[in-house]
C-alpha cells in the first residue's frame, strides 16, 4: 500500500482490549486465521475477568516468520476499546509501539503517559464509524479496527475477506455488513501513518489449522477411539465439552452434559464398564467434587481419562487464570491409597499425543488416567500442520472365551503382570460384580460378613500389592524428560507442563547472547519413571526449577523419589501465563553466575 520504507518485522505482537461482550474472542480467531492464511505462524492466548456479564477482556495475537513456542507480553500494538485497557496493558507497550483507540471510549488524557514517552497514539471514532455502517449495534467496532490495523501492518485486505465468508457462510448480510467495516477502518489510516510491513515467512504454514489445546484433547480423545463424554461445564473446561458436542456425530461420540461432576463421573464409569471408552474434563473444583468416583474407578480397576484443566485455587481461587498447583490434589485424590496415572501435556501439539496415550495405557493397565492440563495450554491457540487422526489403538487385555492361560474369567485374577482380562457385559461366562469394596478374585466384597474374618486378611493384603504392582510396570513405560539443549550447560531451567514454551523461548533467548543454558521438561508427572530421570538430574551443574505454585510441589516429588533439589526456584503466582521476559525478569533476581 505505501512506497515509503517501513520498519521490517519478523515477529509482531499486538493485544486488543475492551468490555465483555465486544466480541473480541471472535476478533482475535479470526486474525488468527487470517494470519495463517498468509503464511505466518501464529499464537494466540485469551485473557478474561470471571464474571458472568461485563469486565474486562483481551486478546494477545502474535505473528511471527518462523515457528516459535509461546507468546510474550511486549507490545508492539495495543488496540484499546475502552479506556481500561490502556490502564492494565499500557506497562506492556515497547517504546516503538503504537496504540490504536477508540476516540469514543478513550480521551487523549489517558495516553498522555505514553506519549511522552515516544509511543505513537491513533484517536478513531470506532463506535461511530461502526454506526455509519450498521446503526443498531457498535459491535462492528472491532471490524473497523481491524481494518485499520491492517493498513498500519500494510497488509492486504482481501484474505480477511475471505475469512469472514468462511466464518459466516450462507449469512449475507453480516458477511456485507464486516467487509464495509473492514474498508471503512482500512480507509481511515492516512499514508504517513503506515508504520510497519511484516516480513514474508522463510516457509510458510501452507495449509495450516488454527487450534487450541482443549479442542487437540477432545481430536486426541476422538482419534483414540472415544465413545461418551459425560461432563458439567466449568472454566477452562468448557470447550472440551462443546467442541465434542458440536462435531458428536461426525466423530461417534455421546456426550452427555451431567447435572454436576459427581454425576459425570459416575456416568463414565458406568460407560467404561460396557466396555466402552469415555473420559470427563473438569477443573480444580470438579476434580474436588469426583474424588470418591475416582477412588472407585481405582479400586475395580476401571479404565478411565479424566482431564483436569488447572486454574487457580483453592475453591473458588482465580477461575479464568492460570496455575500448577493441583499436582498434589491429584496424586492424592481420593481417601485411601489408589494407583493412578497423571501426564501434563507441554504444548498445544503434544495435548493430542498424550490424550492418544492416556486411553492406551487407562485400558492396557486398567487404571484412571489424569490429564494435568492448565488455562494456559487449554485456551491458547496456534496454528498447526494437518495431523494423522489415524492413531494406534491397544484395548488391552480382553477376554471373550475360554483360553490356555485363562481357561476360566476371575476379573481380579492375580496374573505375572498383575493386570488381569476385562470381560463386557454379555460375554457368557464372564459375570462381575464392580464392586467398590475390597474384593476376592471373582469379585465378591470382603465387607459385610466378611470383613475382618482371617480369610479376608491375606486377600486385601494381596490385592493392595497386585494393584500397586502396575506402577512398576507403568515407570518402565513412562518417558523421562525432553532435554533442549546442550547437555554439558552451565545452567539447566527445569519446568513441567504447559510452561516449557515460555521457558524454551528464554532458553533459546539465553543461547543466542552465548550463554550455557538449557532446558528439561517433564511431561510424565506419576508415577514418576524415576530411572529414567536420574541420570538427567546427575548431570546437571547449576538448577533453577520454573512451576507455577507456592510449595514447588513438583520439585517435592523428585526429592522424594530421587533425594534431589534445585539450586534455586521460581514460582510465578500472579495467574499471568508466565512469557519468556516475565522468566528473564525473575531470574534476574537470583543474580546467577551463568548468565551474567
Amino acid at each position: 500500500m505505501s512506497t515509503k520504507n517501513l520498519q521490517l518485522f519478523n515477529r509482531f505482537s499486538m493485544r486488543w482490549g475492551g468490555f465483555a461482550g465486544d466480541g473480541l474472542q471472535s476478533t482475535g480467531l479470526l486474525l488468527q486465521k487470517y494470519f495463517n492464511k498468509l503464511g505466518y505462524y501464529v499464537h494466540g492466548s485469551p485473557g478474561t475477568q470471571s464474571t458472568i456479564r461485563g469486565g474486562h477482556v483481551w486478546q494477545h495475537v502474535e505473528i511471527n516468520t518462523t515457528p516459535f513456542s509461546s507468546f510474550d507480553r511486549p507490545l508492539d500494538l495495543l488496540v484499546a476499546l475502552n479506556s481500561e485497557t490502556i490502564d492494565v496493558h499500557g506497562r506492556d507497550m515497547r517504546p516503538t509501539g503504537v496504540i490504536l483507540y477508540n476516540a469514543d471510549n478513550v480521551s487523549s488524557s489517558d495516553l498522555s503517559t505514553y506519549i511522552e514517552k515516544g509511543i505513537m497514539a491513533i484517536g478513531l471514532e470506532l463506535t461511530q464509524m461502526a454506526r455509519k455502517v450498521d446503526l443498531q449495534t457498535s459491535v462492528l467496532a472491532n471490524t473497523v479496527a481491524v481494518g485499520a490495523v491492517l493498513a498500519l501492518l500494510d497488509l492486504p485486505k482481501s484474505p480477511y475477506t475471505e475469512v469472514l465468508k468462511k466464518r459466516f457462510t450462507n449469512r449475507e448480510t453480516i458477511i456485507k455488513l464486516n467487509i464495509d467495516a473492514l474498508e471503512l477502518g482500512f480507509n481511515s489510516i492516512k499514508e504517513d501513518q503506515v508504520k510497519w510491513s511484516l516480513a514474508e515467512p522463510a516457509q510458510p504454514a501452507e495449509n495450516y489449522l488454527v487450534i487450541s489445546g482443549n479442542e487437540m484433547i477432545a481430536l486426541g480423545a476422538a482419534a483414540s477411539g472415544l465413545k461418551f463424554l459425560a461432563q458439567y461445564p466449568i472454566t477452562p473446561a468448557s470447550s472440551i465439552l462443546t467442541y465434542l458436542s458440536n462435531h458428536a456425530a461426525k466423530l461417534g461420540v455421546v456426550v452427555r452434559q451431567a447435572e454436576d461432576e459427581l454425576a459425570a463421573i459416575n456416568m463414565i464409569i458406568g460407560a467404561s464398564y460396557t466396555g466402552v471408552r469415555a473420559m470427563t474434563a473438569s477443573s480444580g473444583p470438579g476434580l474436588s467434587l469426583m474424588s470418591e468416583g475416582f477412588g472407585y474407578a481405582s479400586m475395580t480397576e476401571t479404565p478411565l481419562v479424566v482431564v483436569n484443566a488447572m486454574r487457580g485455587g483453592p475453591s473458588t481461587g482465580v477461575p479464568t487464570k492460570m496455575e500448577q498447583a493441583d499436582l498434589d490434589s491429584m496424586i492424592h485424590l481420593s481417601h485411601g491409597e489408589s494407583p493412578r496415572l497423571i501426564l501434563a501435556p507441554r504444548s498445544i501439539p503434544e495435548a493430542f499425543d498424550i490424550t492418544v496415550r492416556a486411553f492406551n495405557l487407562a485400558d492396557r493397565f486398567q487404571i484412571p488416567v489424569i490429564i494435568l492440563s492448565d488455562f494456559a495450554l487449554s485456551e491458547s491457540t496456534q496454528n498447526l500442520p494437518p495431523f494423522d487422526m489415524d492413531v494406534e489403538i491397544d484395548r488391552g487385555k480382553i477376554w471373550s472365551k475360554p483360553t490356555d492361560e485363562f481357561p476360566e474369567f476371575k476379573r481380579f485374577q492375580s496374573t505375572a503382570d498383575s493386570i488381569a482380562p476385562r470381560a463386557f457385559p454379555g460375554t457368557p461366562d464372564a459375570q462381575y460384580i464392580l464392586v467398590g469394596a475390597e474384593h476376592d478374585e471373582e469379585s465378591h466384597s470382603l465387607s459385610g460378613n466378611r470383613c475382618g474374618l482371617p480369610e479376608s486378611w491375606d486377600i486385601r493384603e494381596k490385592m493392595i500389592e497386585r494393584r500397586y504392582k502396575k506402577f512398576e510396570l507403568l515407570r518402565q513405560e513412562l518417558q523421562g524428560p525432553n532435554l533442549y539443549g546442550k547437555s554439558d550447560a552451565k545452567l539447566t531451567l527445569l519446568c513441567w507442563g504447559s510452561t516449557e514454551g515460555a521457558v524454551k523461548e528464554l532458553v533459546d533467548e539465553f543461547i543466542s547472547m552465548g550463554n550455557s543454558v538449557n532446558m528439561l521438561s517433564f511431561a510424565d508427572l506419576y508415577p514418576l519413571p524415576s530411572e529414567k530421570i536420574r541420570p538427567y538430574l546427575t548431570n546437571i551443574k547449576t538448577s533453577v526449577m520454573i512451576e507455577v505454585n507456592f510449595n514447588g510441589q513438583f520439585e517435592e516429588l523428585l526429592h522424594n523419589e530421587l533425594n534431589w533439589r534445585a539450586d534455586h526456584q521460581i514460582h510465578p503466582l500472579t495467574g499471568e501465563t508466565p512469557t519468556a521476559s516475565s522468566l528473564k525478569k525473575a531470574l534476574s533476581k537470583l543474580n546467577l553466575e551463568e548468565i551474567q
